[in-house]
């Protein structure tokens, strides 16, 4: 999620837009899925039509992976024409015989109504695969691939790996985790750099900055966030331009369902400089530094991100260390002064509840700036850290802990950092970032710069 620089925020309840473009294949050959998917969409982008036909036996039901587009739900036939029975957008399957299809119709209107993460705009539909990929209901999802059939003029974008046929894969994740498809009318530009093929879709017209500028702005920030693990952390990855007012950058989210995306909402009179400036675009590509933690590692997360989206901008002279360090001063006298008595491991859990941003937030940053001082204490950093450890999850669809997460960081080395978000996790109160910034030689009044007995450590902390 969007970190928290001037003010910490939720995700807006404006709605989204996004478009993933189809990764590009893999060489293994996959086993056979025990779902197939064929999907078609009309010309005008009103009706969603479905066939699912199934390896083995059916299972007892199918339902959307977002409850709330049950409502869009048209009908349901077996391949003959027969009606199939619904309840409330259930699909009940379990009389079919094996080897059978179903056949469903899913009013995209009323699907993109049904969650906020969607929207028509431009004669295109954009939303999460949850409101009309209709699934197994209440059992893991199988394996399973999808073939689109396109009306002339439609392109759809999906962060699902496909095959020499352009047949896509679905794995685990896509049912497991929101995404984003559009069926639209443009595919994104490749922009490959750093071990990773980036996709860039600037969405609709009227941008102050041509795709060129564009692909270059994106160029410089995957080149900042590969530059902790030394290559990015990612092989495939779609960062969508959602346009809006102004010039600024105001929004920004990861997603990893079925594949990477960054998506961004920003103002369409952007220039380069707003766009190189804005911390938005460093914080969210810095979430794929680690592998998907639960909600209640948040502070760990989102810490890191916050850490990192002003220590990378330093490092590549978009902004001067001075800035930085004022910032992070800034950022943990209003983490201290939103925190309460809730051990941060709960508060991170609740976060989205209470809406208690800043101190989440703030308190992972400290924990992220405390460990790369004590880490580079030893010879190391939290750069080295990561680099070290990355093999771990790179590929690794799992949910991790803050635990785990933790212990591969340490290595082989005496513990360091599990123990320190042990006591992270359990602290009732914000920590004393004020000692730890004048040891830094910074004024945590207003992060101005001067002696420090790790001075030193302060400025190869932020050096290029």
């Amino acid at each position: 999620m969007t970190g928290v620089r001037a003010r910490a925020t939720a995700p807006s309840g404006a709605l989204l837009v996004a478009l993933f473009a189809v990764a590009p294949a893999s060489g293994d050959r996959p086993p056979e899925p025990a779902r197939r998917y064929e999907v078609s969409v009309d010309e005008a982008l009103e009706i969603l039509r479905a066939r699912l036909c199934f390896a083995d036996r059916a299972p007892a039901r199918l339902a959307p992976g977002v409850p709330e587009a049950a409502v869009a739900l048209m009908d349901a036939t077996d391949d003959a024409g027969r009606p199939i029975a619904t309840r409330r957008g259930i699909v009940e399957t379990a009389g079919l015989p094996p080897g059978s299809c179903v056949r469903y119709r899913v009013d995209l209107g009323a699907a993109m109504r049904s969650t906020r993460f969607a929207v028509s705009a431009g004669g295109e539909h954009v939303s999460t695969q949850g409101v009309w990929l209709w699934r197994d209901a209440g059992a893991a999802p199988p394996r399973a691939s999808l073939r689109f059939s396109l009306p002339r003029g439609v392109v759809v974008s999906t962060p699902w790996p496909s095959g020499p046929d352009r047949t896509l894969r679905l794995t685990q994740t896509a049912f497991t985790r929101p995404g984003f498809v559009a069926f639209g009318r443009r595919a994104p530009r490749a922009v490959e750099r750093a071990g990773v093929c980036a996709r860039l879709l600037p969405l609709g017209d009227g941008w102050a900055l041509d795709d060129d500028a564009l692909a270059a702005w994106l160029a410089e920030t995957i080149d900042g966030v590969a530059s902790v693990r030394g290559r990015f952390p990612v092989s495939d990855l779609l960062v969508i331009l959602v346009p809006a007012h102004g010039d600024q950058v105001a929004f920004g989210m990861v997603r990893r369902g079925g594949g990477y995306a960054a998506l961004y909402l920003v103002g369409r009179d952007a220039t380069r400089e707003t766009l190189r400036r804005s911390w938005v675009t460093w914080h969210e590509l810095s979430h794929l530094l680690l592998p998907a933690l639960r909600s209640r590692d948040a502070w760990l997360y989102e810490g890191l991100a916050t850490y990192y989206q002003e220590v990378l901008p330093a490092r590549r002279g978009v902004q001067p260390p001075e800035r930085a360090w004022a910032t992070l001063a800034e950022g943990f006298r209003r983490g201290a002064r939103s925190a309460d008595t809730t051990p941060l491991g709960d508060a991170s859990a609740a976060m989205m509840q209470t809406r208690g941003f800043e101190r989440v937030y703030w308190a992972g940053t400290a924990f992220a700036l405390e460990a790369d001082v004590a880490l580079r204490g030893r010879g190391s950093s939290l750069d080295h850290a990561l680099r070290r450890a990355a093999p771990r999850w790179r590929g690794d669809a799992t949910i991790w802990d803050a635990e785990r997460l933790l212990a591969a960081l340490d290595g082989a080395a005496p513990p360091l950092l599990a123990p320190l978000g042990a006591r992270w996790t359990a602290q009732r109160s914000f920590p004393d970032t004020d000692r730890l910034l004048r040891r830094l030689g910074v004024r945590p009044g207003d992060g101005v710069l001067e002696d420090g007995e790790l001075a030193r450590v302060r400025d190869a902390i932020m050096a290029p």
